[in-house]
């Protein structure tokens, strides 16, 4: 654990009242919140400022050298030598391009712009950086508006859907007591996740549900129980880390589940299928395109709330973010999702 042991929450708070700007601020807060709430990790106190654990080990060590040095030397950046303080007309122009295409065209792993990819970008491209308000004001100027996108998801024939549901209910009747219902799913989650983004104005923006930027896979279930279990996945989905997925709900949940899963490619393989029918597990998949009825898509829901619209340097800092969000996530109830 890392903590500073030549200062105190006193000496931070002595320090705080000298200081001004919302950086140096939130730097000295974290560090005396993390000194002063014992229960309190790393990663909680970070999330309060919308940053990672690393940001703030950074910060306690950092604050080490008040003991030593000034403390306007300790708390505040060094200034860049003929560091530009506004963009030029031709960087506007530029900028102004670059936002009505695609940020995959300015090699950023994410599907629309967000206030913190558009401040990314500009301190990459042309060494300054702005607030948030600032690049707000910029994206609007450039053309742009605040707007939610409609994913592109298949949609499935609302008859289907209540056979499924009466189909459930009389399985659900015929399993024995010792069955647990589980609901498994999975996801990817990118770098940086839009649940608004900026978009040309007039424009009635859809992104589509794909997999190709950089992410982390993680794989879910929920239970009827209120149980959650949700574990990161290396690798591709394939019909195999089903099968260990199924393996490791049974040695956590029991060995009777009743699984409701979607028609993934990787869930409906034959593999699968032939391993459950040696098990004591009942596959119950859903109509295809109905995630509503999924309460697991749910919890995916709740946790794209609370990572949507802050980007993320390294994969590393997403996963830790993401298993934290999930930790703190209220469990769905799976029959209001499955039999309402």
């Amino acid at each position: 654990m890392v903590t500073p042991t030549t200062v105190s929450p006193e000496d931070l708070r002595d320090v705080l009242a000298e200081i001004e700007g919302k950086k140096p601020t939130q730097r000295l807060m974290a560090a005396i919140n993390y000194l002063e709430e014992d229960d309190a990790t790393m990663q909680e106190i970070a999330q309060r400022y919308g940053y990672t654990a690393g940001w703030l080990s950074q910060w306690l060590n950092r604050l080490e050298r008040l003991e030593t040095e000034p403390f306007e030397a300790v708390v505040y950046d060094e200034e860049r030598s003929g560091r530009p303080s506004e963009l030029s007309e031709q960087e506007r122009q530029q900028f102004t391009e670059v936002v009505h295409e695609p940020p995959e065209e300015a090699g950023f792993d994410a599907p629309a712009w967000s206030v913190p990819l558009a401040r990314n970008y500009l301190l990459e491209e042309f060494d300054i950086e702005y607030s948030d308000r600032h690049v707000r004001r910029l994206l609007r100027e450039a053309g742009l508006s605040w707007k939610t996108a409609r994913p592109e998801f298949y949609k499935s024939d609302e008859r289907a859907k209540e056979a499924w549901k009466e189909g459930f209910k009389k399985k659900r009747n015929n399993l024995d007591e010792e069955y647990t219902i589980v609901t498994i799913d999975q996801t990817r989650q990118v770098l940086s996740k839009l649940i608004n983004a900026w978009f040309p104005r007039g424009e009635r923006p859809s992104l589509p549900v794909k997999g190709k930027w950089k992410s982390i896979k993680l794989l879910g279930a929920t239970t009827d129980t209120g149980e959650t279990f949700f574990v990161p996945c290396e690798v591709n989905f394939n019909s195999d880390t089903t099968i260990r997925l199924l393996e490791a709900l049974q040695a956590e949940f029991g060995e009777k589940l009743c699984v409701v899963l979607d028609n993934a490619s990787y869930f409906t393989a034959e593999a699968v299928k032939k391993f459950a029918a040696e098990t004591q597990l009942e596959l119950c998949y859903l109509p295809r395109g109905s995630p509503e009825l999924n309460p697991t898509e749910e919890c995916w829901r709740r946790l794209n709330r609370a990572l949507g619209n802050r980007l993320f340097q390294t994969l590393d800092d997403l996963q830790e973010a993401a298993l934290a969000a999930l930790d703190q996530l209220k469990t769905p109830n799976v029959f209001k999702y499955l039999c309402p």
